[in-house]
């Protein structure tokens, strides 16, 4: 399962393909500890673990419980690849913008993304790029649907859980770009520099979300799938 993830993910794959991959990555991570110590907290509220990763390709699991908590001033960004998301369960709201620099003092800066050497901590740093920020369309996307988001697109979203108590999304991305890290659009007023350092989420605590996540998605465990 573990090597041939790659060959089973890609953006052109249909809901009940991604399905049964995810199926077998929980019990991975259920039964056999497979990336048990791989789920951190994102600076934006949600537990992701990186399931695959190389120089062209990432494959990703976010999960979102209620009241997550998300720095609402840092939270327009871009990415610098393309990006497939399937919804699992839940709903997610989805904010596409426009950014334009300007001349003029404005209420918007652009942040700039590096990571230390050993890639630990994540940091931002506010520039002098003055933004005209304008948003061009909103969607929402529900459980077992679909979107993608093409690079240098700048999004936010926010999660709705309608009957569920979790939402969870399955990402897959691809044409990377190269030496490229993602900008972040922030007040003009924050601080010059931040740092998150991740943090890890404890094995208990990561299958305590699997075990929701396979009530949310199917109405049963994997044991029960089976």
């Amino acid at each position: 399962m573990v090597g041939s993830l790659l060959d089973r993910v890609n953006q052109n794959k249909s809901m009940t393909e991604v399905l049964n991959v995810v199926k077998d990555i929980f019990d991975l991570i259920t039964y056999h500890d497979k990336w048990i110590n791989d789920f951190f907290l994102h600076p934006l509220g949600f537990y992701y673990c990186r399931l695959y990763h190389n120089d062209e390709h990432q494959i990703r699991l976010h999960i979102w419980e209620p009241n997550y908590p998300v720095k609402q001033d840092l939270y327009i960004h871009d990415h610098f690849y393309d990006l497939c998301s399937w919804v699992l369960c839940g709903e997610i709201k989805d904010f596409l913008y426009v950014v334009q620099s300007t001349t003029d003092t404005s209420d918007y800066c652009m942040f700039t993304t590096s990571y230390s050497i050993d890639k630990n901590i994540r940091i931002l740093a506010r520039t002098n790029n003055f933004l005209l920020v304008k948003k061009k369309e909103e969607r929402i996307i529900k459980k077992n649907e679909k979107y993608i988001i093409p690079k240098d697109t700048f999004h936010s979203n926010t999660v709705l859980f309608d009957e569920s108590n979790l939402t969870v999304t399955f990402v897959f991305t691809f044409n990377h770009k190269e030496n490229h890290s993602p900008n972040v659009v922030g007040s003009s007023k924050n601080e010059l520099y931040y740092e998150s350092n991740p943090i890890m989420i404890s094995p208990e605590k990561v299958k305590e979300l699997i075990t929701k996540a396979e009530y949310n998605i199917w109405g049963r465990t994997n044991t029960e799938i089976k």
